[in-house]
């Protein structure tokens, strides 16, 4: 669609054409073709004002037609950010995890000694004594 602007501006140049061979063409005193050319500068002026006009409209409306639109990409961005967000606390999250697992791995072996130790205290000095005496840092039996 041609921009308004050029329309209007070709219009006052066919008008100020029109005017400048009516006047070349009547031999009148330059106070009548100044009566011929009034009325087709307020005609130009009048298509002037209905261009922008439309001008002003059709800018309004295209801005109205794609405002959800707008909303609709500001609104993808925001959730394309909180995914993003997300992403990285999960991943920090899944390192804190790993590590929780060693710990409480841990601690299960740990637990496991203990209740070895408890339910039978005979054997558990037995393997100490063996794992000093394999060190070298026991008597021998003789």
């Amino acid at each position: 669609m041609p921009d308004p602007n050029d329309l209007l501006k070709a219009w006052q140049d066919a008008i100020r054409d029109v005017g400048r061979a009516a006047g070349s063409l009547v031999s009148r005193p330059a106070g009548m073709a100044g009566d011929l050319l009034d009325p087709l500068q307020r005609q130009a002026e009048q298509l002037e004002r209905v261009l922008q006009r439309q001008f002003e409209f059709e800018r309004e409306l295209l801005e109205r037609v794609t405002a959800p639109a707008r909303v609709a990409l500001d609104l993808v961005d925001q959730a394309t950010a909180a995914f993003r967000a997300q992403s990285v606390a999960f991943r920090a999250a899944s390192t804190s995890f790993g590590q929780l697992a060693d710990l409480m791995e841990q601690q299960a072996e740990l637990m496991e000694r203990a209740s070895t130790t408890l339910r039978d205290p005979v054997a558990a000095m037995r393997a100490a004594g063996a794992e000093i005496r394999s060190r070298g840092g026991g008597r021998s039996p003789t």
